[in-house]
């Protein structure tokens, strides 16, 4: 199946927590966490697809989206692959959710990110490999961020 390519971003607040959203998938009929992603648009570049999708989901503007990593996600049968982005300099806009789209903004820590991946609470395979990636690049405890707080 050709597939023309999505986006996933990982958006990370300037205390260090990231922001996942609980949305509701009717296909699978329940509530799950994800980071926010998206198909990429006919001619549409992928940094212009990442911001798009950051903003339509979250209501969120990124002065800076930085490449994490690339990954096919099931090469058996479709060309799909994502491109993970890092979010930062989150400035609030407006959401601009597709109808019908539940979506709740969901503020957390890397930390617990990491448990909720551990206790399968997190199931989203973009979402699991994004978060797993940043984490094993000690991304968050870069001197141009803030390191993650233990609570939420």
């Amino acid at each position: 199946m050709e597939h023309p390519g999505a986006v996933a971003i990982l958006p990370l607040l300037e205390d260090g927590r990231i922001l996942l959203l609980r949305q509701y998938r009717p296909v699978i009929g329940k509530w799950i966490y994800e980071i926010p992603a998206g198909t990429v648009e006919r001619g549409e570049d992928l940094l212009t697809c990442a911001r798009r999708e950051l903003e339509e989901e979250t209501g969120l503007r990124a002065e800076k989206m930085e490449k994490l990593f690339e990954m096919y996600l099931a090469p058996g049968y479709s060309t799909e692959k994502l491109h993970s982005f890092l979010a930062s300099g989150l400035r609030p806009t407006s959401p601009h959710r597709d109808w019908g789209e539940e979506i709740r903004v969901v503020k957390t820590t890397l930390s617990r990110a990491l448990e909720m991946i551990g206790s399968n609470r997190i199931e989203d395979a973009k979402t699991i490999a994004t978060i797993l990636y940043f984490a094993s690049k000690g991304r968050a405890g870069r001197k141009s961020q803030s390191r993650p707080r233990t609570s939420t």
